[in-house]
């Protein structure tokens, strides 16, 4: 009985002893294992840091840029527009294409103009009657000095030259005879009609030439090399712009390299200038871009209308100023392509170190430097990151050796041979 009674009071601890360990058991079995993983990552850990050395360094001098990023489109670098001019006529004949290739000088559309053909026929006409009027007239000069000539002779052979001191007297009344006066009338005559004539030559002459180039202006020549665009399809041979209209005709893009237009807010007109180094990407051309700089920057703001304002309230006019880039090359880039421009605003040369020298966060940041085989722990004041690399603007200077790869293993005060 008492055997059997014993046996019933310790299933009864077993069954109420059981149930509430299971629990502890269960745990106690985890902790152990974390702790065993615990252990066995610090013990790889160490045995890395072991055999990884810590390498020195010192600080070097390297350029940090700040960027600031702006929009803009490519387009032509000049596009002249030219409009009909009403005072020059109909439109007589258009040379060019939309989309040709046109040379500086090249003929691109005429004017008709007969009242400026029949006044160069007439001035033409006038000029050659005059030319001939000259000619004749020199003619009869000619023939009138020769007939004088004879005369003076005739008259000099008959006459009394035997008294030597009458030879002045007689000289003198040999060139004042009837005959010779007459002569010596018509020629002075002469000498005046062909100084007349010769003035008409040069007037014709100077009229005949500016009618010239008033037909030249006729013809409208391009002044740049480039390519016809908007070439408008509704004038033609014959049309005439009236005094009111101003009517675009066409536009020649200069073949010069594409430039980078776009837009500046007050901002950002603060900070770009022309001159500054400037990267350009665009979305429709991957993996590529350009290099260039900033040509020319508008001083006079212009007024763009702000699009969220509600229909029915005034929208607000926001200043803009625009800007140009030139690029270095343009391949793969066409007019109206949307580009993005990093504008380099600032650039300076710095003390960095690797990144990975730097612990800590906030204004505690440290790093390890190396004095007299000693590990010391200095405080530094980092500045721009750039790359793999981080700008040092205090607690370091050139000299100084810095752990370049540092693990949390370091600690201050440790002995290091470089030399071993």
């Amino acid at each position: 009985m008492e055997t059997a009674k014993r046996i019933d009071e310790e299933k009864e601890q077993v069954k109420v002893i059981t149930p509430r360990n299971k629990k502890f058991i269960l745990m106690g079995i985890i902790v152990l294992l974390i702790v065993s993983v615990v252990l066995s990552v610090a013990v790889v850990e160490i045995k890395k840091s072991k055999s990884k050395t810590l390498q020195f360094i010192s600080p070097t001098v390297k350029s940090f840029t700040k960027t600031e990023t702006v929009s803009g489109r490519v387009v032509q670098s000049h596009t002249e527009t030219i409009y009909v001019n009403p005072t020059k006529g109909s439109i007589n004949e258009i040379f060019v294409k939309e989309g040709d290739t046109v040379t500086k000088g090249q003929k691109l559309f005429s004017y008709e103009d007969t009242t400026i053909a029949a006044e160069m026929g007439q001035a033409e006409v006038n000029k050659k009657l005059a030319e001939t009027t000259v000619t004749q007239k020199n003619g009869q000069i000619a023939s009138l000095e020769k007939d004088i000539q004879n005369a003076i002779s005739a008259s000099t052979s008959t006459s009394d030259t035997t008294d030597a001191n009458n030879t002045d007297k007689n000289a003198t009344n040999t060139t004042n005879t009837p005959e010779i006066q007459s002569l010596q009338a018509q020629l002075n005559t002469a000498k005046e009609e062909l100084n007349a004539a010769q003035l008409k030559v040069e007037q014709y002459t100077l009229e005949a030439e500016k009618l010239k180039a008033q037909k030249e202006s006729l013809t409208v020549n391009s002044n740049n090399d480039g390519v016809v665009l908007n070439l408008n399809k509704s004038i033609g041979q014959g049309y005439k712009a009236t005094d009111k209209q101003q009517i675009s005709i066409m536009q020649i893009a200069s073949n010069e390299p594409f430039q980078i237009e776009g837009k500046l807010t007050e901002e950002e007109k603060a900070k770009v200038e022309p001159g500054q180094v400037v990267k350009v990407t665009s979305k429709v051309v991957t993996d590529k871009s350009w290099k260039g700089s900033i040509s020319e920057v508008s001083n006079y703001p212009m007024n763009d209308q702000s699009t969220n304002q509600d229909k029915n309230s005034k929208k607000e006019a926001i200043p803009y100023y625009t800007f140009r880039a030139t690029l270095d090359s343009q391949e793969n880039l066409y007019p109206g392509y949307e580009t993005n421009l990093e504008v380099v605003v600032q650039s300076k040369d710095l003390l960095a170190i690797p990144a990975t020298s730097v612990k800590g966060s906030g204004k505690s940041k440290y790093v390890y430097v190396l004095k007299k085989g000693t590990i010391y722990k200095q405080n530094v004041k980092t500045g721009q990151k750039q790359g793999k690399y981080i700008a040092i603007l205090k607690g370091v200077k050139e000299e100084d050796k810095v752990g370049k790869n540092p693990s949390w293993t370091v600690r201050p005060g440790t002995k290091i041979d470089l030399d071993k």
